[in-house]
């Protein structure tokens, strides 16, 4: 289980996802890099953080 309260805070990038397991305080990612996808994008909606990784608690 990744302990959120060790790890940095990837300054200017924000994240209202709450089961992800990078999420933190202040809605601030704690991933050390993240990955955005979708290479042929035309719109904001077309793309997704690739470095989503769910809460061990929202494995199913």
């Amino acid at each position: 289980m990744t302990d959120i309260k060790n790890m940095d805070v990837l300054y200017g990038v924000g994240c209202d996802v709450v089961s992800c397991k990078f999420h933190g305080h202040d809605n601030r990612c704690f991933a050390s890099s993240i990955n955005v996808e979708s290479p042929n994008a035309q719109k904001k909606n077309e793309t997704f953080c690739g470095t989503f990784a769910p809460r061990p608690s929202e494995i199913i």
